[in-house]
């Protein structure tokens, strides 16, 4: 019998629910002029985070990616802006609503380690001697993501300074990293680090429902951009809803809550037991997993936050969209993410000992099912190195608010794309509104799809047989 998608239970929560349902009554304060309980909220994420001012979004990391843009430009200009290639889908959105330029820099990329890892700030330098030398002028911001979707980070410290030394606004796309600031061995707070802007999922490594995030101002940003908080607070009320979920607002606050509890003790204990964790399924012959491996350590100068356990499955001869429908449909064991070759989990303070148990058992029968000999059907090798690097013909802006219409990816090479096609998650685009498709990213975008990777774009979606990609109306 299939299972009632609408059972009695779920209907006795939703009508709790609805009891904090509320709306901007009397007493309950403003979200975008906070003087009251919402205040107080934000407050104490100031104190705990160490900000010289948060804000709590309701709208997502999204909404503080995008208000982060939009700020930067309204203190410092119309330019361009360093933007790592990893970064999520929501930054491109983001440019096309401020109008700064995205300047592209390509990370370091390591198939083992999930794919690009965090900017080093070599390549920051390189890339700010090139936009000089070609004659224009640095550019007016530098977005960073620290952590990685799969937990790799960097000190940020060095990358802050240089950032500064330019006069640019540095960005920090953090929103894995909500836990940061009061757990034990992780990597440092990009606050602590001297970023000016960070923006955090709170949903994603604490006890903070979904569709809730934090922005913070760094301690020096004030300062260093007199007019920083209150274009930071314009470009919120351009992206937030003027109807916030108190629901949402109020499970924020008990996200502070928990954090600040016995020095971050739930934190804490998510750590040790995500550490327990991998050393099990280490354990499991053919599974690698990165940091108890030797032959795939951390590299140097890297950090890695041990919450995310990264199991690379190449020794087991199946893809990793293959492993994950098998611990999906007959373990119940639903990963983070899914790569070419390799799963990520997440392990938090709300994983207990008996989900531990739950995990390293699926596993371990994933691995008793693929034999040695065992091989998959896709040629993974066609997917293993860099995506293609399209080279841009029109700026993102334009393209994104241009006339497009549907093309078959089979005949896109040589069109300008007016979308944003990524592999999510993490959501990083393979290509984005300006850029010309050629040969290579058409061959890499078909691959994707047929690896059973989720390519997802305006044309292309998992729920599509046809793969389209909308691209710049023709002129004729």
């Amino acid at each position: 019998m299939p299972a009632d998608p609408n059972p009695e239970w779920a209907r006795r929560l939703l009508d709790e629910l609805r009891v904090i349902d509320m709306t901007e009554s009397p007493g309950l304060d403003n979200l975008h002029y906070p003087s009251g309980c919402i205040r107080e909220v934000e407050r104490r994420a100031e104190k705990l985070f160490g900000s010289a001012r948060s804000y709590i979004l309701v709208n997502g990391a999204t909404s503080g990616v995008q208000a982060s843009l939009l700020a930067a430009r309204m203190v410092l200009g119309a330019r361009s802006v360093l933007v790592p290639r990893n970064a999520h889908r929501s930054m491109m959105t983001a440019m096309a609503m401020s109008g700064l330029e995205p300047v592209f820099v390509w990370p370091e990329h390591n198939p083992n380690l999930g794919g690009y890892l965090p900017l080093d700030v070599e390549r920051i330098k390189e890339a700010f001697e090139r936009e000089v030398a070609r004659g224009g002028r640095p550019p007016k911001a530098v977005v960073v993501i620290n952590p990685t979707y799969c937990g790799f980070a960097r000190n940020l410290s060095e990358i802050a300074e240089i950032t500064h030394a330019s006069g640019a606004i540095l960005i920090v796309d953090e929103a894995h990293g909500t836990h940061f600031k009061v757990g034990r061995e992780l990597p440092p707070s990009a606050l602590d680090c001297g970023a000016d802007l960070v923006v955090h999922g709170a949903h994603k490594t604490t006890v903070a429902f979904t569709q809730t995030a934090f922005l913070h101002v760094g301690p020096s940003a004030p300062e260093r951009f007199p007019g920083l908080i209150p274009a930071v607070e314009e470009s919120l009320r351009a992206v937030q809803t003027t109807s916030p979920s108190y629901i949402l607002m109020a499970s924020l606050q008990q996200a502070i809550e928990v954090l600040e509890r016995d020095g971050g003790q739930w934190v804490n204990r998510g750590v040790e037991r995500a550490c327990e964790l991998s050393r099990r399924l280490a354990r499991i012959p053919r599974l690698s997993v990165v940091g108890y491996d030797p032959s795939n350590p951390v590299p140097p100068g890297l950090m890695h936050d041990p919450g995310r356990i990264l199991v690379n499955l190449a020794e087991l001869g199946v893809t990793g969209p293959q492993a994950a429908r098998f611990l999906v449909e007959e373990k119940g064991v639903d990963p983070e993410m899914v790569g070419l070759q390799h799963i990520l989990m997440i392990c938090t303070g709300a994983d207990s000992e008996e989900d531990i148990d739950t995990v390293e058992a699926a596993f371990r029968d994933l691995a008793e099912r693929c034999p040695r000999e065992h091989s998959s059907q896709f040629d993974v090798s066609l997917l293993l190195g860099e995506a293609p690097r399209p080279a841009r013909v029109m700026s993102l802006r334009e393209a994104f608010l241009s006339m497009a219409e549907a093309v078959d990816l089979d005949q896109a090479a040589g069109r300008i794309s007016a979308d944003t096609v990524v592999v999510y998650p993490p959501g990083a685009p393979l290509i984005t509104p300006g850029e010309e498709f050629d040969s290579a990213t058409v061959e890499y975008i078909t691959n994707a799809r047929k690896a059973g990777l989720n390519v997802l774009g305006r044309g292309v979606h998992s729920g599509l047989a046809e793969t389209k990609v909308f691209c710049v109306r023709s002129s004729n």
